[in-house]
């Protein structure tokens, strides 16, 4: 049973998520579909008594659709659960996506999470 574990869960963590070429640097295992680079002079993070809050951003070509179905279809193997579009929910952490632009790139991501301890 342990050598199933463990072959299953290296075939996982070399699987990883679907296009994913880049994390986002304050949530560390959130991927960037192809393509989206992370503004990390524009992210924020805080880390306070009531829980940590962490405001990052991503911009590069693609459409939002294609945004949200790169995370609908990766969030879930991370054990986030869906709440509403762009709202996600693992354990105590909140996550919301939020993506601007045209119907043809470029677009911006805006990624809040939430703790509450």
């Amino acid at each position: 049973m342990r050598r199933f574990l463990l072959a299953a869960w290296f075939a996982i963590a070399l699987s990883g998520p679907a296009h994913a070429t880049d994390y986002l640097s304050g949530i560390s295992d959130l991927p960037l579909p192809e393509g989206l680079v992370e503004a990390k002079e524009d992210s924020t993070v805080f880390d306070t008594l009531i829980g940590r809050i962490v405001t990052a951003y991503a911009k590069g070509p693609g459409t939002a659709d294609s945004v949200h179905d790169f995370y609908e279809a990766t969030l879930p193997q991370l054990g986030w659960t869906e709440t509403d579009e762009g709202n996600w929910r693992r354990e105590n952490q909140t996550l919301k996506i939020d993506v601007l632009g045209p119907d043809a790139g470029p677009v911006t991501a805006t990624f809040t999470l939430s703790s509450d301890n």
